[in-house]
């Protein structure tokens, strides 16, 4: 993801910024609760400590003291029993709770001399606590309102409605008398509370960014580990004809492995069909890949070379020739995005590809990265579409009235969701190839939820943040097009693939056609607030 602008990394939150979870509210209430009761005790330590001594002005310490038990007192019982959960007057109990803690400090910072009290160092433990451990909002607004009472106690000293440092009896020094020296302290104080909350900004973002990152390369982790592991036929001679080697990937319906002919005809790829499927609609689907293999142009998809079944060991499979390469999924988790001169060539054969099966009458339904596969001839790369197992043939089957949601969490298109399986067409295949381009060209996906029912709720009820956004380089258009490729409503959608990657070049290249600027515009709106706490139960 290129690097947004200092400014807007500053002062601005991150568009993968989510709303703290239940969990992380409750625990953040609890905290400053513990901490407004120990902070009465600490008042009352100092006053006991400074009662009666000469250099002290002790109505003015009995004063501050009353004011600001009570005001600790008030904050414990609405962090402790109103803001340990998110309820309707969430926000306005925060705000309120947030001002009573930074007038507290504000009192001593008054009390022992707002421009130089050793306790100004309160401040950046406030101001970095609410926005690391809350949200944006209620960091940007400890600092507003830390900046503004600091500004207003300093007025007060300076209209003579407040003594300055009035915990003194004797002057607190000539020095902190003279003009020059108080505003000078009074801007560097007021620049020291903006450069905490920028500094917190700043990390905040960072923490976000990083976790979403890492997010997905767990996820791609733990893929390659499953793929990793010795496939459970490596060493053995399958149908008497195949020695089966490396695992070199595994899915929901078999295994792939790299395989030599036994009468020396060279390398090929096997897939075998897991033993326990063992249905006749999921043997059928399995043949039906083989057959939408064999009638896709050979350009497009790994070729069909065999189809059998091992009567000694009851194994169903595939043999096709090898590939020599990397998958989508694999290069983006070298480069996380790639740029345009690199991802559309890429896009162009991927709408090819779909747009051949798609001619004859097959959806494929579950597009994504790993099932996009680069090969390198020379300068030249070459694109191949995989794994046609869940295909949807147009003119209908018994294999396409199953309730179950079938693909793959992130590249979903909300009408796969509905237990009709309405409207699956083409466009399905659409939504999927805007979700890939979306996460290529800004590092994260279009619907970045750490588990799969969340992330088929977001495919289904949530706008993705404009890539813009995520990448400031990238033109605006850009957002039109994939609003356009990722919309709800399938006849608000790209028709065909070749029409996505048509506009996704115009957009870079400036010449969208009006058309489309104002057809996307007209279903375009910002993202709703995360709803972190979100459940659904889905079948995958």
């Amino acid at each position: 993801m290129a690097q947004a602008s200092f400014a807007r990394r500053a002062f601005l939150p991150s568009p993968l910024e989510l709303a703290p979870g239940p969990q992380r509210v409750d625990a953040f209430a609890r905290l400053r609760a513990l901490v407004a009761l120990a902070s009465i005790g600490f008042d009352l330590a100092i006053y006991a400590a400074l009662r009666g001594r000469e250099p002290f002005d002790q109505g003015a310490l009995a004063g501050f003291v009353v004011i600001n038990v009570v005001l600790l007192a008030l904050d414990a019982g609405l962090c402790w029993f109103g803001l340990r959960r998110r309820g309707r007057h969430y926000a306005t109990l925060a705000l309120l709770s947030l001002t009573v803690e930074a007038t507290t400090v504000m009192v001593w910072i008054q009390l022992t001399g707002s421009l130089s009290s050793y306790f100004l160092s309160a401040i950046p433990v406030i101001v970095l606590s609410y926005r690391l451990f809350a949200d944006y909002r209620l960091g940007r607004a400890s600092y507003l309102v830390i900046a503004v009472l600091h500004g207003a106690v300093f007025a007060g000293e300076e209209l003579g409605w407040l003594r300055v440092a009035q915990l003194f009896v004797d002057r607190p020094g000539a020095l902190y008398g003279d003009a020059m020296f108080r505003w000078s302290a009074l801007v560097s104080i007021q620049m020291m509370i903006l450069a905490v909350f920028v500094l917190a900004n700043l990390v905040a973002r960072a923490l976000h960014e990083k976790e979403t990152a890492l997010d997905a390369v767990q996820r791609d982790l733990d893929r390659v580990v499953a793929e990793a592991r010795p496939g459970r036929l490596s060493h053995q001679t399958l149908d008497g004809k195949y020695r089966l080697g490396e695992m070199l990937g595994r899915g929901g319906m078999g295994e792939v492995y790299e395989a030599e002919r036994v009468d020396g005809g060279g390398e090929v790829a096997v897939k075998v069909l897991y033993g326990r499927i063992s249905s006749r609609d999921e043997l059928e689907r399995f043949r039906r890949e083989a057959s939408i293999a064999r009638s896709m142009p050979p350009a497009h998809v790994a070729q069909v070379l065999d189809v059998g079944h091992a009567d000694d060991a009851g194994h169903h499979y595939i043999v096709m020739e090898l590939l020599r390469g990397e998958d989508l999924a694999m290069l983006l988790r070298r480069r996380t995005c790639l740029p345009a001169a690199e991802l559309l060539p890429i896009v162009d054969q991927l709408a090819a590809a779909l747009e051949a099966a798609h001619a004859i009458g097959v959806v494929h339904r579950d597009l994504k990265p790993q099932n996009v596969f680069l090969l390198a001839s020379g300068a030249a790369l070459h694109v191949k579409l995989l794994d046609f197992g869940v295909a949807r043939l147009l003119e209908g089957s018994v294999l396409t009235a199953s309730a179950v949601v079938v693909g793959s969490p992130g590249y979903l298109a909300p009408e796969q969701v509905s237990p009709e399986h309405q409207d699956i067409g083409p466009r399905v295949d659409v939504f999927a190839l805007g979700a890939i381009i979306y996460r290529a060209l800004t590092g994260t996906s279009a619907f970045p939820a750490r588990n799969a029912a969340a992330a088929v709720y977001e495919a289904v009820h949530l706008e993705p943040h404009h890539p813009s956004l995520l990448d400031p380089e990238l033109p605006e258009d850009i957002d039109r097009v994939l609003a356009l490729a990722l919309a709800k409503r399938p006849v608000e959608r790209y028709a065909t693939p070749v029409e996505l990657a048509r506009d996704l070049r115009a957009a870079f290249a400036g010449t969208l056609a009006p058309s489309i600027r104002e057809r996307a515009e007209a279903i375009m709106r910002p993202r709703p607030p995360a709803r972190p706490d979100r459940t659904m139960t889905v079948t995958l």
